[in-house]
């Protein structure tokens, strides 16, 4: 449990980082309805998936790997969008094949076949919290508001 508060505490610094040291140019693209979208149905899937992995691997492999080409096609929509680079690089975060992010939870599935329900539903707070932050950002783009993660907490 310590090891995933230590992984949540990483990644929201890794989040104020990117803001810290973007600088003074313009970083923030204009609100996009299609980002949000994938935004939101990619979170669905993500976290639909993630819940089937008390299940072997093997059996979700193909949608494993749609899944990913989903994510980057959405990271891709992002980085083309004009002075959106804080929302390019937060999908690029959570979608690195080698982060800590979903590259280690489906490395890990394929890794060991099938996890434990605690260790998916803890994943699954994180990457959850990891989506809600891409999704405000590109809210507050549209009209300033408070985010709050979507677990009430």
């Amino acid at each position: 449990m310590r090891h995933f508060l230590v992984v949540r505490k990483s990644i929201a610094l890794l989040f104020l980082l990117v803001f810290v040291f973007a600088g003074c140019a313009p970083l923030i693209g204009p609100y996009s309805p299609k980002a949000y979208e994938n935004a939101t149905s990619l979170k669905a899937q993500t976290l639909e998936l993630m819940g089937k992995a008390v299940e072997p691997y093997e059996d979700h492999k193909s949608g494993v790997d749609s899944l990913f080409v989903e994510l980057r096609k959405a990271h891709e929509y992002v980085r083309g969008v004009p002075s959106n680079s804080i929302s390019a690089e937060q999908w690029e975060i959570l979608i690195k094949k080698d982060g800590d992010l979903l590259g280690k939870f489906f490395k890990r599935w394929q890794e060991r076949s099938t996890l434990s329900t605690t260790y998916i539903n803890e994943f699954k707070n994180i990457v959850s919290d990891a989506f809600d932050e891409i999704i405000c950002l590109e809210t507050n783009k549209k009209e300033p508001s408070q985010c709050k993660p979507s677990r009430g907490e």
